[in-house]
């Protein structure tokens, strides 16, 4: 793959240098620094957003062309997965968020309450 290091980045980019950068952006894992380097110099220049908007497109196409990849059979179990997922959760159940506690112990520590759907002794109603 060609590679743009940040003492070769022109001021004016091209349809393909964008290319270049966003292939560049897409590689995982990053086997050098160069994007890096490349990067916070296209932020100096205000271009970055340009490429980033780029990455964001070419993922979209590519979850987009993963998703038309898919035959009739696998959509039709994949929603039927979707589909039992929600039907089993119980809408008084705690099943905890990001950056809250984990268990209903854990929330009646923080907030001194159970959560809701629970009585005074921790007990599920």
């Amino acid at each position: 793959m060609k590679r743009i290091v940040k003492k070769n980045l022109p001021e004016v980019l091209t349809d393909h240098i964008i290319e270049i950068l966003v292939n560049m952006a897409l590689e995982f894992p990053k086997t050098t620094l160069d994007w890096q380097e490349v990067s916070k110099l296209l932020e100096e220049r205000g271009q970055l957003m340009l490429v980033l908007a780029k990455v964001n497109e070419r993922k979209k196409n590519i979850e987009k062309a993963k998703e038309n990849s898919k035959t009739s059979e696998e959509k039709i179990i994949e929603e039927q997965h979707r589909k039992n997922f929600y039907e089993t959760l119980d809408p008084s159940g705690f099943y905890g968020n990001m950056g809250e506690p984990e268990t209903i112990q854990q929330y009646k520590d923080k907030y001194g309450v159970w959560p809701p759907g629970y009585d005074q002794n921790g007990n599920k109603i």
